[in-house]
């Protein structure tokens, strides 16, 4: 049971780490698609690029943010059987 713990932590931080790169750039994407005054300014912006980016991180983004949560449920719930 330890090693599940363990595991989860050691899986959690890989994913915490892949999950802010990923997500900095949902963000990214996100707003230059919201805000197209920006990509107005800079020529060198493709809109159609940047939707095909975002639109292909989404479904990554969303399994890793679901394994992550899953780590982090069993990180939560582990310390408790421990004291029963």
């Amino acid at each position: 049971m330890t090693n599940l713990y363990i595991l989860s932590r050691n899986v959690h931080r890989i994913l915490f780490l892949i999950i802010s790169v990923v997500g900095l750039l949902m963000v990214l994407t996100g707003m230059l698609l919201k805000y197209t005054f920006i990509a107005t300014k800079f020529t060198f912006i493709d809109l159609g690029l940047v939707r095909y980016i975002h639109n292909n991180l989404s479904p990554a983004f969303s399994i890793i943010f679901s394994l992550m949560a899953i780590t982090g449920i069993i990180m939560y719930i582990f310390p408790l059987t421990r004291n029963k």
